[in-house]
Formats: structure tokens, sequence, C-alpha cells
């Protein structure tokens, strides 16, 4: 059972046949802080404290007017919610709505979903890393998927 994870073991971890473009964050507040791509999806590898998880985290914005539109609409919200909630069900890990102010908030006022997963020592892996990135890629990329094809559908027809 490992009861600390290095920084310089999660980059050995990384699968660079599926990752791209890691750069290192310097933060005063964190053990360490890498950004990742994974299907030009950035994806940070976080470890606040040195004992603490590697938390893998992936943001997506609601960044366009239609997204915007979309989500302070209540009919096609709960549509958005229809695709996407079962699909944040299953992601492992645990999702947040935030504000403008990076604030937990409720959907309709949402600037940002924050997906994020995390992985305790003794449960540290190759696998247990690249698993978690990759669940949360494919996360991100759902709903930035369902958010354009919801937007683009007239909302009176349903086409």
């Amino acid at each position: 059972m490992s009861t600390h994870v290095s920084e310089t073991q999660v980059q050995e971890w990384l699968d660079d046949t599926a990752i791209s473009n890691v750069t290192r964050h310097s933060d005063e507040e964190t053990a360490f802080n890498f950004q990742v791509e994974l299907s030009r999806l950035p994806i940070h590898v976080i470890k606040e404290t040195e004992f603490g998880p590697v938390q893998i985290v992936g943001r997506s914005g609601f960044d366009t007017d239609a997204a915007k539109t979309l989500l302070r609409d209540d009919q096609r919200r709960g549509e958005l919610l229809k695709y996407v909630g079962p699909m944040l069900a299953a992601t492992p890990g645990f999702y947040t709505f935030l504000d403008e102010d990076e604030a937990s908030c409720e959907l309709r006022e949402a600037e940002t979903i924050q997906v994020e997963y995390r992985i305790y020592p003794d449960e540290a892996s190759q696998q247990a890393l690249m698993d978690g990135i990759m669940s949360i890629a494919t996360s991100m990329r759902y709903i930035q998927n369902v958010i354009a094809g919801v937007s683009a559908r007239d909302p009176v027809t349903g086409k």
C-alpha cells in the first residue's frame, strides 16, 4: 500500500500515446499541478498536499451565446439535463456547476461545469490515473457535443 504518490511518478504514469502537451503549472498552494491534453481537451492533474489524493479535474464552459440561452430556458435546460444527467451520473467522481465567480450554483446560473475525480494513495496506479483522465475527458466531450446539438435545434419544432 502506497502512502505517497510523487510528481515524478505521476509524470511517468502519463501515457504519452494518449496524452499530449503536458504543462506544469507553478502554484505554491499545491504539491503539483499539470495540465495535460487528451483529444485537445485540457485536463488538470493536481495534488494539493504531499500525502493527499491526486485530483483529475476537467472544466467545460457554457461560453457561447447559444449555450447561455439554452441554460436560461427552463424547457430546453430540462432537455439538456435529460441527455447529460446520465453521463454525469456514470462519470466517476463528482461534478459542480460554477458561476462567473467560480462558486457552486444551479445549472441555470452556470458559466462552467467542473468534473473531478480523486485517486487516493492506496489505490494509485497508472491504470487508475489514465482511467480517470479518460473518463473526465469523455464526459467533457459528451457535454460539449450535447450542448452543441441541443443548442442547434429549433426550440419550437425540435429539429
